[in-house]
C-alpha cells in the first residue's frame, strides 16, 4: 500500500506482476509507501485505513537486492504509518487487448463492509507503468470531484451529431 497525490492507493496482482519493483519507483518519484504485503485494515467512519505490521515500516523486499529500509535510502518521507484507502489497482499480467479502452474495468473491492473503487490495470508490455497508475491516482480524485472524462467524451460526440443532424 502506498500514497500516491495523498490518495491511498492499493496495488494487488499476482506474485511476480511487479507490484514491489512499482511501488519502489513510485517511491523513486516522491510519493510513500504504507506497507509492502500484509496490509492490516481498519474501517473508521465508513472509511478504510490501511497500515502495516509494528516493526516492519519503511521495509521492502527488492528481488535481487533483498531487503531495503526507504527511510534511509530515500528519507522519513518515503514513509508513513497509514493512510485511508481510496482506490485499489488490481494489476494483470495481460496486454489490454480485451479491455474496454475508454474507461478503467471496474471491479467491486470491499472489506469490513466498506467499498473503494477497484480498476484493473493490464500490465504486460507496460512501459511506464508507475505513470500510468500516477494518473489512475488522478482520474480517481477526478471523479471524487465529479468529473468522468468518458461521460465527457459521451456528451461532445451526441453534441456533434446533433450538429451534424441540424
Amino acid at each position: 500500500m502506498l500514497q500516491v497525490f495523498d490518495q491511498g492507493l492499493l496495488l494487488q496482482g499476482d506474485s511476480g506482476v511487479g507490484k514491489t519493483d512499482l511501488a519502489l519507483e513510485l517511491v523513486d518519484r516522491g510519493h510513500s509507501l504504507i506497507v509492502d504485503d500484509a496490509v492490516e485494515f481498519i474501517a473508521e467512519n465508513g472509511r478504510l485505513f490501511g497500515r502495516g505490521c509494528a516493526g516492519f515500516e519503511g521495509l521492502l523486499e527488492v528481488h535481487g537486492l533483498g531487503v531495503v529500509n526507504l527511510s534511509r535510502l530515500y528519507g522519513e518521507q518515503a514513509v508513513l504509518q497509514q493512510s485511508p484507502l481510496d482506490l485499489v489497482l488490481q494489476l494483470e499480467n495481460t496486454s489490454g487487448d480485451c479491455y474496454d479502452r475508454l474507461q478503467p474495468v471496474r471491479r467491486p473491492w470491499q472489506m469490513l463492509n466498506v467499498v473503494v473503487p477497484a480498476w484493473a490495470i493490464p500490465c504486460a508490455g507496460r512501459r511506464n507503468l508507475a505513470l500510468i497508475v500516477e494518473t489512475a491516482v488522478r482520474l480517481n480524485l477526478c471523479r471524487q470531484q465529479g468529473y468522468d472524462a468518458s461521460i465527457d467524451l459521451q456528451a461532445r460526440l451526441s453534441c456533434l451529431l446533433k450538429e451534424d443532424a441540424a
